[in-house]
């Protein structure tokens, strides 16, 4: 009998220990290992048996070990959770396969998770067997010691070694993965905690564990932190030299270069002017199409024209919104459309290689590699990395020109809170934390008129109307100036 032997039965039968006889089970193996203990289990309210392995060999372990499982396996089946002995990769690739077909994630989503996934989480969770960790063994501490070993990742023996040669990249020009942060970024960590605290609740919820617990990436500060972005002057430093990039003339002059390289310098050329001066973001921009674009929109009371865009819900944010650029966007775009072999309503703003079969241009994958050597090679008041880093040793990147428009806006005080928040997407506080310190530039007169500012709002108290009670708040809010507050009541009396 090849399946049972040295069979023991404990609880009634409830708990089984046998071993297999390998010879029978594997006749052509020359030796055999030491046979190891299984168990069968049976659980009240479940029909047929539980049959592991304890993967251990001897006797005492054994029933120790099967004990604990049936008792564990006894109350999970009263509390109504699944007995199906679930691993972290099993839960995952579930959990991973629901949410994609759900149509959770935008495609950058989704390949984050995947990427993410097999690089650290489940390397990870892994036994020093090599097999995926059952859910049930992941507690709370050692769920907590994954920051230390992601934090340390790149700087251990595994880490170094991918660096120095990726087998992921045979055949590419490259095959260091060099370009990789030995220490993550705080957003990086948090995005990870996120994702980590989501599978660890859905399987809790789906009761394949028996436990919830959420972990929490260690962070430096939480004090919000400035954005790295371009000042005035550096700013008129970068659209001096990027038309030198476009033009591929003084310090960016290379006539090695062919007519795909012109074109996407003089694609870099437009879409750093176009994000300085609408607040899009990256992945946002990456997704225009030219229907989305609405040129020479006008503006009350001036001659100025605008561009408006419709960004996709398929961004970041998960729904549409119309962005309303600056006038010099409009020029821009206008010029930018008049350039690119690919103007059609349906094609890309900005594009990326051509598909050899079909010819038509795919999205770009990655600019920020190439707008981050072009800023290095701007000089810039004798800085050996030119314009790449701010005073405070940020590294700039794309996005930093998102904050560039913010900057910008702000310091003219021409916009407020509220409106310049809504534009961009995002939160008032988010705009509130990351750029506080240019509000009070922006109120400079509102504040230096204290007394005005005390007789206003003791009259604005006795008002009950509810228009002018909303107007009050914005008011306080700082989203309202104080002329166009008595302009309201006014207009209500």
């Amino acid at each position: 009998m090849a399946f049972y032997e040295n069979k023991i039965e404990h609880y009634g039968g409830a708990l089984v220990l046998f071993q297999r006889n390998l010879s029978v089970a594997v006749p052509n193996a020359k030796q055999h290992r030491q046979p190891t203990w299984y168990m069968r289990l049976k659980i009240g309210g479940r029909k047929g048996y539980i049959t592991r392995s304890t993967k251990l060999t001897v006797y005492e372990d054994a029933y120790e070990y099967a004990k604990s499982e049936l008792l564990r396996l006894q109350h999970a089946s009263k509390l109504g959770h699944t007995l199906d002995d679930y691993t972290f990769e099993k839960h995952w690739a579930d959990w991973f396969e629901r949410n994609k077909k759900n149509g959770v994630w935008t495609e950058s989503r989704q390949y984050w998770h995947e990427k993410y996934a097999a690089r650290y989480f489940k390397p990870y969770f892994t036994n020093k067997d090599g097999n995926s960790i059952r859910l049930n063994e992941v507690t709370p501490t050692l769920a907590a010691a994954y920051w230390d070993w992601r934090i340390a990742y790149w700087s251990s023996e595994e880490g170094q070694r991918l660096q120095s040669y990726n087998p992921k990249r045979r055949g590419a020009k490259t095959r260091t993965t060099h370009n990789a942060k030995k220490a993550p970024a705080v957003k990086t960590l948090l995005m990870e905690q996120s994702a980590l605290n989501q599978i660890f609740y859905d399987a809790f919820q789906r009761g394949r564990m028996q436990q919830v617990f959420k972990i929490k990436a260690p962070t430096k500060s939480k004090t919000p932190t400035r954005r790295a972005g371009f000042d005035a002057d550096e700013y008129a430093t970068l659209t001096r030299y990027l038309r030198s990039y476009r033009d591929c003339v003084g310090v960016f002059a290379d006539k090695r270069l062919n007519a795909w390289h012109k074109l996407q310098r003089q694609q870099m050329y437009y879409f750093v002017l176009f994000l300085a001066n609408s607040g899009l973001r990256v992945g946002e921009a990456r997704e225009m199409i030219w229907a989305d674009v609405t040129f020479d929109v006008d503006i009350e009371d001036t001659d100025s024209r605008i561009a408006e865009v419709r960004v996709s819900k398929a961004t970041k944010k998960g729904q549409a919104r119309f962005v309303q650029t600056q006038p010099s966007a409009n020029q821009t775009l206008k010029r930018w459309r008049e350039v690119s072999p690919h103007n059609k309503t349906n094609d890309l703003v900005w594009f990326g290689q051509i598909d050899a079969e079909t010819r038509i241009p795919k999205q770009f994958v990655d600019l920020n590699r190439g707008f981050q050597i072009f800023l290095k090679r701007v000089p810039y008041q004798e800085r050996e990395d030119g314009l790449l880093f701010d005073r405070d040793g940020d590294k700039r990147s794309l996005y930093s020109l998102r904050h560039t428009y913010a900057t910008l806006r702000l310091e003219k005080g021409d916009v407020s809170v509220y409106d310049l928040a809504m534009n961009m997407g995002c939160k008032v506080q988010q705009i509130e934390n990351h750029y506080s310190h240019l509000v009070p530039k922006q109120r400079r007169h509102e504040i230096t008129k204290t007394k005005r500012k005390v007789q206003t709002v003791e009259v604005i108290e006795e008002i009950e109307d509810a228009f002018v009670v909303e107007a009050l708040k914005r008011f306080r809010r700082g989203e309202l100036s104080e002329t166009a507050l008595l302009e309201i009541m006014k207009a209500d009396s």
